[in-house]
């Protein structure tokens, strides 16, 4: 489980800088979703990375990757939020794409959230999930939705 992680931090990373950015601060936000590290609920924990550029003032793009011992996640989307970027309530939408043992699927992934910045370079994020479209016995429910909570740290730069 944890000799992919330094492949999905370097993967996750260069794709943040390779995309085009503004000239200002705090555009990029890279983080931990830490229930999905610590609830032995989800695969016995997952290694996790999310981040997140800022393309508008009120707009972001985000990807995410997540392992356990049985399923990998993927998931791209877009963030649009309904105040401040980084200091405010979000919406995001995007899709989503599973690997696992028993065979792969993709799927949709939506969030209603709040991102907060705790100080310049540190920010909390908060949301409530939804997958649907996922035909498999991924998470121990035979049918989809999922709903997720979430709760990450980020350092935002």
């Amino acid at each position: 489980m944890k000799k992919n992680f330094p492949f999905a931090i370097i993967a996750l990373t260069a794709v943040v800088f390779l995309l085009p950015l503004q000239a200002a601060a705090n555009h990029i936000g890279i983080g931990v979703d830490l229930i999905r590290l610590v609830d032995e609920n989800q695969d016995d924990g997952m290694l996790n990375i999310h981040g997140q550029v800022k393309v508008a003032e009120d707009i972001a793009l985000c990807a995410g990757y997540a392992k356990g011992d049985e399923v990998a996640l993927s998931d791209v989307g877009v963030k649009y939020y309904l105040g401040r970027h980084m200091d405010s309530l979000f919406l995001q939408a995007g899709i989503c794409f599973f690997r696992h043992d028993a065979g792969n699927d993709n799927g949709f992934v939506g969030a209603f959230g709040l991102d907060y910045k705790l100080m310049q370079h540190l920010a909390f994020s908060s949301a409530f999930r939804i997958i649907t479209g996922v035909d498999h016995d991924y998470w121990g429910y035979p049918e989809s939705p999922v709903f997720q909570a979430a709760f990450s740290l980020m350092l935002v730069f």
